[in-house]
């Protein structure tokens, strides 16, 4: 394999990050940000529905016992 850049590291960019935080953090507080924050998402009530649903299977699923699953730590 090449020699790895310097700005390698690894899982994670903290310069990455720290360019899209700021970034995000501008648009949020420019006009345009604000106008599609009060607009809200854009759903339509088919979509709303499977919304709904997939959220009331994610908390059914938080809810259940996961002592059966595949993975279980050593002790």
């Amino acid at each position: 394999m090449g020699k790895e850049s310097q700005s390698n590291h690894g899982e994670g960019n903290p310069e990455a990050a720290e360019r899209f935080n700021t970034a995000e953090k501008a648009f949020v507080a420019s006009a345009r940000g604000k106008k599609k924050i009060k607009e809200g998402p854009k759903v339509s009530p088919g979509e709303e529905a499977d919304l709904a649903k997939a959220e009331q299977a994610g908390r059914d699923h938080a809810k259940d016992d996961d002592s059966q699953t595949a993975f279980r730590p050593k002790r």
